[in-house]
C-alpha cells in the first residue's frame, strides 16, 4: 500500500536509475520522506530494475490477438496493447528487459485478471454510491450527431478479409498488422499505436498468410500503399486503423483477391457498411425533409424556378395565394430583394421579411417589407398595423449560391438533369418565424406618426402571378382520385343570378375543371350551381341539375375555374352518379395524367439543400414510457449552436437538456402525440450562457411565458448579454406518423438486396421515431423585435 502511494515517484526515478548521479537525484526527490520509506522505495527500485530472462506469453491471458515478437534475444507472444506498452517503456528501462517491464506487460489493462479485479472494484464502488443518494444529470436529452448532406461513395466494393500483413515503415520499423478489409485499390489495416504514422506516408505491405495459401511469392515482394486516413480505435489506445490506397500497379493484389474468393467459395462477405451508413443518414434526412416547416427555393438569377413543398411547409405556399387561389409569392421574392441578397462573392446572405394581407372589395392585397427597406418610422407603422392581423407573418429568407463545383458533383446523381439544372444560380430557404404568442411584441414600440397611406409603398401589384413550379419533395401522387378528360356543355349559375355557359375540360367524381365562354368574376370558396344539360338529356333521372360546387381556383383571366363538390344531398347524389359513370366507362375515358417530379430531380434538390442547412434538426423516440432524443443532425463544420450542446453532454454526445429540461410533457410528449397537423408546434426558448473561456459554466433556459412580464423578459436578455451570452431559439415539433418516403423505400429496397437483415434493422429503427423538429437561432430577430441594441 505504501509503495502504491509512491508509484508516481518510482516511475520518475526509473529513467535515472542507471545514471551516475542517481544517488544525488534520489536524495533530492525523496527529501520529504523518512528513512524507512526511502529504504523501501530504493529496495523496490532495485527489484524492478533487475534483469529479467522470463518469456512473456499472453496467449489466453488477454483480450486480444497475440503474435510472436523477437525482443532482447527472446521470443515473446504479445498483443497490440502489450507491444504498445513495451515500446512506451523500453527507453525508460535503459533499453533492457527488466523485471518492471515484464510486470507491466503481464498487467496491461486488457489482461483478464486485471479486468476481473477492476470489475470487482467498480461493483463495490457502485454499491457504495447507491447507498448515498446523488443527483445525476438526466441523459434522456442526449443524442448522437448525424452529418447531413455528406455521403460516402466508393467505386468498388471492399471485401472483409482478416489476414496477417507485415508493414515496413519508411524509418525501417517492421509492424505486424491485421487486414480489416481489402479491395483492388485500397485497404484498411489494424495496426499497433506504438509506432508513428502520418498522412501521406508510403508503407510497404507483405501478405505472408495469403502468399502461403495461394502459393504466390509475389505477395511477399511488397506492395506500396499510401496512408489516406488514420482513425483512432475509440475504445482502446493500443491500436489504430489505417485507411490506405495502393500506389502503382494493382494486378498482383487484384489477382490474389479473386483467387482467394474462389478458394474460400465466396465466404468472404462484401463490406456494405458504407451503404448502410449512407442509407441510415438518408433515412433521417428524408424524415426531416418530410416534416420540415421551412420552404426550399431554387432560383435562376432573380427568378424563382422551383419551390419544394412538404406537408408542413405547404401553409407558406398557400399564404401567398390571392382570392383566385393564384400564387403571388414572386412579389415577396422580388427581383430587387434577390439582387441585393445574391451579390457575387457572397457565400450566404439573409434578411428578415415582414408581411400581412388586406381584404378589400373581395380582393386580397399583399404587403411585405424587408428590414433594410424601411426606416424606423416606417417599421413602427408596418409593425403596428400588420401585427394586429391574423395574416401577420415574419420570415427569414436565406440565399446561397450554387457553384460550378456543386453542379459537377451532381453529375453522378442525375447526369441527364445537368442541362436543366445548370441554369440554377442560388438555393434559398424561406423560414416562417411567426409566433402567435410573440405577436404582441411588435406593438410594444411607440406608434409612428406617419399616416397609414405610407404603407402603400409596400403593397404589391396583383399581377403577374408566379410562374414557379411547386414541386412536392417526394415523387408520389398527390391527387385523391383519378381525373378523366371529358368535354360536355356546362351551365354555371352564381348566387347573384348570373348565368353563363362553358364546357368541361376534365372531371372526377368530386372535381370539375371548366373552360368558360366569357370571363366571370369569382373568388375562392364561392359556391356555384352547375348543370350538365347534355348528360341530363341522356338520363332524365340523373341528379345533374343545379349541383352545388365550390370554387377552388380561378385563372388570372377568369376564363377557367376548378371546382369541387360542396356539401349537401344534391352534391352527394351527383358524386355517386359520376362515380358510377366512370366505373362503367373507364375503358372509354382518357385519364388526365398527373405530372410527377422525377426522382433524379428531387435527389439533386435534396443534395443541394441538405448541404446548406441553417437549422439543427432533432429526432425523438419513445423509450421507457417517455419521449427521449434519438439523434441530432447538422452540416460540417459543426455550427456554434451544436458545439454548445456538445459542451453540455458527457463524453462525445450532444445534449439538449437546457431546452427540454422540466418541459418534456409540454415540448415533446404533448406535441408529438400521433395526430395529423399541418403546422408545427412552436416554442421560443431564451438561453443565458455563462462561459469561462471555452468552458461552459452554466446555461439557464426560459420560455417567454415563464417570465413575470415583458419587462422581466427584457431585463433577462440585457443581463445575459452583459454577463455572458444571450441566445434565442425557435423550437418546432411535429409528430412523425410515417417516416418513410417513396425515395427512401426505394433505397431500402436496394439495400435489402445486398444485406436484408441490415435493411430490416434500419427500417425498424426509423419506425421507432415518434417526432422530429428544428432548432433555429432567432437571436437577431428577437433583439430587433424588442428593440434591444
Amino acid at each position: 500500500m505504501l509503495l502504491n502511494d509512491h508509484k508516481g515517484l518510482i516511475d520518475n526515478l526509473i529513467p535515472v536509475y542507471d545514471q551516475d548521479d542517481f544517488d544525488d537525484t534520489f536524495h533530492i526527490m525523496t527529501q520529504g520522506e523518512d528513512g524507512p520509506t526511502r529504504l523501501q522505495i530504493k529496495m523496490e527500485l532495485h527489484r524492478i530494475m533487475a534483469p529479467c530472462h522470463q518469456i512473456v506469453d499472453l496467449r489466453g491471458r488477454v483480450n486480444g490477438d497475440c503474435r510472436p515478437y523477437e525482443l532482447n534475444g527472446l521470443r515473446h507472444w504479445l498483443d497490440d496493447v502489450a507491444l504498445n506498452t513495451y515500446h512506451q517503456w523500453i527507453a525508460a528501462y535503459g533499453g533492457q528487459f527488466r523485471v518492471g517491464l515484464y510486470e507491466a506487460l503481464m498487467n496491461t489493462h486488457n489482461n483478464f485478471r486485471v479486468m476481473h479485479q477492476q470489475q470487482k472494484q467498480q461493483q463495490q464502488a457502485q454499491h457504495q454510491a447507491e447507498e448515498i443518494p446523488t443527483l445525476l444529470r438526466d441523459t434522456q436529452y442526449d443524442a448522437p450527431l448525424l452529418r447531413f448532406g455528406h455521403y460516402l461513395t466508393r467505386h468498388e466494393d471492399r471485401l472483409h478479409i482478416s489476414t496477417p500483413v507485415n508493414l515496413e515503415l519508411p524509418d525501417g520499423h517492421m509492424v505486424n498488422a491485421i487486414t480489416a478489409d481489402l479491395s483492388f485499390s485500397g485497404a484498411k489495416f489494424k495496426v499497433p499505436s506504438a509506432f508513428t504514422y502520418q498522412l501521406g506516408m508510403l508503407i510497404t505491405a507483405r501478405f505472408p498468410k495469403m502468399a502461403e495459401v495461394l502459393h504466390n511469392p509475389q505477395l511477399m515482394d511488397g506492395l506500396a500503399y499510401r496512408v489516406l486516413a488514420i482513425d483512432e480505435s475509440g475504445e482502446h489506445d493500443s491500436y489504430k486503423w489505417l485507411r490506405l490506397k495502393i500506389v502503382g500497379d494493382n494486378k498482383i493484389i487484384k489477382a490474389a483477391i479473386e483467387e482467394y474468393l474462389e478458394r474460400t467459395q465466396n465466404k468472404a462477405r462484401q463490406d456494405h457498411e458504407d451503404k448502410v451508413i449512407q442509407a441510415r443518414t438518408r433515412g433521417y434526412e428524408h424524415c426531416y425533409l418530410k416534416h420540415s416547416s421551412a420552404m426550399p427555393l431554387f432560383f435562376t438569377g432573380t427568378t424563382l424556378k422551383y419551390s419544394l413543398l412538404t406537408p408542413h411547409n405547404r401553409h407558406l405556399w398557400d399564404d401567398w395565394h390571392d382570392e383566385r387561389n393564384q400564387p403571388v409569392i414572386n412579389h415577396l421574392l422580388s427581383a430587387a430583394r434577390l439582387a441585393s441578397l445574391g451579390k457575387a462573392g457572397l457565400k450566404q446572405s439573409s434578411t428578415l421579411l415582414y408581411s400581412f394581407n388586406h381584404q378589400h372589395n373581395g380582393k386580397t392585397y399583399f404587403y411585405s417589407a424587408a428590414l433594410p427597406e424601411m426606416n424606423r418610422e416606417q417599421r413602427q407603422l408596418f409593425w403596428h398595423i400588420g401585427a394586429q392581423r391574423d395574416s401577420w407573418r415574419v420570415y427569414r429568407l436565406t440565399l446561397q449560391p450554387i457553384s460550378a463545383e456543386n453542379l459537377e458533383v451532381l453529375k453522378d446523381i442525375a447526369p441527364e438533369m445537368i442541362g436543366p439544372l445548370s441554369a440554377l444560380t442560388h438555393v434559398g430557404l424561406l423560414q416562417d418565424l411567426s409566433n402567435a404568442e410573440a405577436q404582441h411584441d411588435y406593438r410594444l414600440i411607440f406608434k409612428s406618426q406617419l399616416p397609414a397611406s405610407a404603407l402603400q409603398a409596400f403593397r404589391h401589384p396583383r399581377d403577374p402571378v408566379a410562374s414557379a413550379k411547386a414541386v412536392y419533395f417526394d415523387p408520389k401522387p398527390q391527387r385523391c382520385e383519378d381525373r378523366f378528360l371529358f368535354q360536355t356543355p356546362v351551365q354555371i349559375s352564381t348566387a347573384q343570378g348570373i348565368s353563363i355557359m362553358g364546357k368541361s375540360v376534365d372531371f372526377s367524381s368530386r372535381g370539375l375543371n371548366i373552360a368558360l365562354s366569357s370571363p366571370l368574376a369569382l373568388k375562392r370558396d364561392d359556391v356555384l350551381s352547375i348543370s350538365f344539360p347534355r348528360l341530363q338529356q341522356m338520363d332524365k333521372r340523373a341528379p345533374l341539375e343545379n349541383v352545388p360546387y365550390r370554387v377552388i381556383r380561378i385563372s388570372p383571366d377568369y376564363r377557367q375555374i376548378q371546382l369541387t363538390t360542396d356539401e349537401g344531398t344534391r352534391a352527394e347524389q351527383c358524386a355517386l352518379f359520376l362515380r358510377k359513370l366512370i366505373q362503367h366507362n373507364e375503358n372509354k375515358l382518357t385519364r388526365s395524367g398527373e405530372s410527377l417530379p422525377r426522382g433524379e430531380l428531387l435527389l439533386v434538390m435534396h443534395r443541394m439543400l441538405l448541404s446548406r442547412l441553417n437549422c439543427v434538426p432533432y429526432f425523438a423516440e419513445k423509450a421507457a414510457h417517455k419521449a427521449t432524443l434519438k439523434a441530432i443532425g447538422c452540416n460540417f463544420p459543426v455550427p456554434p449552436l451544436v458545439k454548445l450542446f456538445h459542451h453540455i453532454a458527457e463524453q462525445d454526445g450532444y445534449s439538449l437538456e437546457p431546452i427540454f429540461r422540466n418541459r418534456n410533457k409540454r415540448m415533446l410528449a404533448d406535441p408529438l402525440r400521433p395526430m395529423v397537423i399541418q403546422q408545427p408546434h412552436v416554442h421560443e426558448v431564451y438561453l443565458w450562457v455563462e462561459r469561462d473561456g471555452d468552458e461552459i459554466l452554466h446555461i439557464e433556459g426560459l420560455l417567454p411565458d415563464e417570465f413575470a412580464d415583458t419587462d422581466a423578459r427584457i431585463t433577462f436578455i440585457k443581463q445575459a448579454r452583459l454577463n455572458g451570452e444571450f441566445m434565442a431559439l425557435r423550437v418546432t415539433a411535429v409528430p412523425v406518423l410515417s417516416p418513410m418516403t417513396t425515395l427512401i423505400r426505394r433505397e431500402l429496397g436496394e439495400l435489402a438486396r445486398l444485406t436484408l437483415h441490415r435493411a430490416r434493422a434500419l427500417e425498424e429503427e426509423l419506425s421507432t421515431l415518434i417526432g422530429c423538429g428544428e432548432l433555429h437561432d432567432i437571436t437577431d430577430e428577437v433583439l430587433i423585435r424588442l428593440e434591444i441594441n
